[in-house]
């Protein structure tokens, strides 16, 4: 029955019956007291009327305020076809507002995951300079934890130009590609205000970049230098030879100090080209089960001539199941190569360069150690950088390149081993390198 059937029924039925009880008590001369009793029997009947009416209502009431609350809503079962029609809306809109929550809980995990992967530092903040969010890159650039709270953004930064750019972001203008110095690191500032209010701030760290600059400019340096002395002493000594009138003991000299000049060069530009064919990923190590002793003879074979002249002693010693290494032959000559080369300039009359190997948990570890001078312990940190030199003149004088170690490094690596240095001034030098097994894993020292 529909609500209005219900409506016009309990009416009829309760001006029934106050008629009938009326009547009645017209008939027995009680007026009053019928007229008593239908009203109350009339009242009676209408709270019922309008109980079982209201309640659905009431209860629809609730649910209302239930979804607006995001609670569970209770729906009510009336009987009542507009009620039922109206509880089947609220059903639906419930189930809408559900689904569109879901959808935009979906859509802020996803954007809360992108910022929070983000390697660029975000930071937005209300009109008051409040900070509301800001992601683990920003905290990792501002040295903040992941629970620490974080000042006001008028008080975030302590460099001048940072607060200045913060001023003008709240103020309302755009600051575009600001290079701070925050804490020794270099920061690309971007800030813009939001369109109601607040400001958000893009930081990223141009650190490594500056430092990637800073190498290439002292690499060109390095590389003009040390082609630019030998191509010096090449032009001046051929133009000399061009003017005549030389004899021949002196030209002979003096041509000799071309080709070694010219070697020099040669050497550099070879390790050049092998750094950065290494570096490149053009070059892939072929490892296979290698004979140490068998490198060891081709190496001291090579050099043995230098030592002699040098008064130095080469020595292998190879411990018990460490005589082989999992690694490139062609590759491991050149390291080993590399690493007696690089001793012998620093070795003195009557020292010794020993090879070691030694057996260590997922392979082999294989050291140059040497008797000579020792190298100062602040230069160790950078001593595998590209032409870097502790002692560059007397480097230099002996023909060094400075690519050496650089090479050695990078050849390691690519096989999935470390390398390692430590010395001691008047006391030597040994270089390590841990090359894995076969199965590629080497236990960390």
């Amino acid at each position: 029955m529909t609500f209005a059937g219900r409506l016009v029924l309990g009416t009829f039925t309760i001006v029934a019956l106050t008629l009938l009880v009326l009547v009645w008590g017209f008939e027995h001369g009680t007026l009053v007291g019928a007229a008593v009793v239908a009203m109350l029997l009339a009242l009676g009947l209408a709270f019922v009327a309008g109980r079982s009416i209201a309640s659905p209502l009431v209860t629809l009431s609730d649910a209302a305020r239930a979804i607006a609350a995001g609670a569970l809503p209770r729906f009510p079962r009336s009987g009542v076809p507009e009620v039922d029609a109206l509880v089947q809306a609220l059903r639906e809109m419930n189930r809408q507002l559900a689904d569109r929550f879901e959808e935009l809980q979906l859509e802020k995990a996803e954007g809360e995951a992108i910022v929070d992967a983000m390697v660029e530092g975000i930071i937005a903040a209300d009109a008051r300079g409040r900070i509301v969010t800001a992601n683990p890159a920003a905290r990792r650039l501002l040295g903040y934890d992941a629970d620490e709270p974080l000042p006001e953004l008028r008080t975030l930064f302590r460099d001048k130009e940072a607060r200045e750019a913060v001023t003008q972001v709240l103020a309302g203008e755009v600051v575009q590609n600001r290079e701070v110095e925050l804490d020794h690191q270099v920061i690309s500032f971007n800030a813009r205000p939001l369109p109601g209010s607040g400001a958000v701030l893009v930081l990223h760290d141009l650190t490594l970049v500056r430092q990637l600059e800073a190498i290439r400019r002292d690499f060109v340096a390095n590389v003009s230098h040390e082609l630019k002395t030998p191509l010096t002493s090449i032009s001046g000594y051929a133009e000399t030879l061009a003017e005549g009138g030389i004899d021949a003991v002196t030209a002979r000299r003096f041509l000799e100090t071309i080709r070694t000049n010219a070697q020099r060069m040669h050497r550099l530009v070879d390790d050049l080209l092998d750094l950065s064919r290494i570096e490149s990923g053009h070059w892939v190590p072929r490892p296979a089960t290698t004979s140490v002793a068998a490198v060891a003879r081709d190496v001291f074979g090579a050099t043995m001539d230098a030592a002699a002249e040098r008064g130095v002693t080469l020595s292998l010693d190879l411990a018990k199941g460490a005589d082989t290494l999992y690694a490139d032959p062609e590759s491991l000559n050149q390291i080993l190569g590399n690493l007696i080369d690089n001793s012998l300039r620093y070795t003195p009359r009557g020292g010794v360069i020993t090879c070691r190997t030694a057996q260590v948990p997922g392979g082999v570890e294989l050291s140059v150690t040497d008797s000579g001078a020792g190298i100062p312990g602040e230069h160790l940190a950078r001593i595998f950088e590209r032409f870097y030199r502790a002692e560059p003149s007397r480097s230099r004088a002996e023909g060094g390149t400075g690519l050496g170690l650089a090479i050695v490094k990078h050849l390691i690596e690519a096989h999935g081993g470390r390398v390692s240095i430590e010395s001691t001034l008047g006391a030597g030098t040994t270089v390590t390198a841990r090359l894995p097994d076969a199965s590629g894993d080497v236990t960390p020292s």
